[in-house]
């Protein structure tokens, strides 16, 4: 069901997806799909939670080195991952402004930032002042991969994306040269 689901959502968009067409294509029944989802929302965050699952790019108890490392891997395997670029079609639709989308974002969005700032924190008690800032600068630097391969693919490779996201990071933890 959630393969069906990623699928469709890559190929129609948020707004283009329905359960029906989701649960034809799982070949099991609408009924089904609602006993396990209420909603399309739902449906949505489940696939992301099941991908973001595979997709850790630190560990808590990461050394600055091994953060960089990581965050490196962590941004090569998401820009090799065909599961997330499936779903790039979703984030065009949420970037043109779709309220309901947005709304299905944000708490991933605030949790990834959340997320690294408290580790952050943990590699360096000192950034505790300026965590904030790093967290969102790690992030934007990752998007704006993204960004950059959706509109132009040639742009920046998978490994030109990587070393960017590791040149921030590095950075961020004080290694930068």
């Amino acid at each position: 069901m959630l393969d069906a689901a990623l699928k469709r959502f890559s190929a129609k968009g948020y707004a283009g997806t329905r359960l029906a067409d989701v649960a034809r294509d799982a070949g099991c029944s609408e009924a089904l799909v609602y006993f396990h989802f209420k909603n399309k929302s739902e449906l949505f965050r489940e696939v992301v939670s099941r991908i973001d699952a595979d997709a850790r790019w630190f560990e808590p108890g990461d050394t600055p080195a091994a953060f960089v490392e990581h965050v490196r891997e962590g941004e090569l395997r998401y820009h090799n991952d065909a599961r997330w670029r499936a779903l790039d079609h979703v984030w065009g639709e949420a970037l043109g402004g779709d309220s309901e989308l947005l709304d299905l974002i944000r708490p991933q969005l605030r949790g990834a930032v959340e997320a690294l700032e408290d580790l952050l924190v943990r590699i360096d008690p000192a950034q505790a002042e300026t965590r904030r800032k790093h967290a969102l600068l790690l992030l934007a630097v990752s998007y704006g991969t993204r960004v950059l391969r959706r509109y132009d693919p040639g742009a920046v490779s998978p490994e030109e994306a990587a070393d960017l996201m590791a040149f921030a990071a590095e950075a961020v933890v004080g290694r930068a040269g």
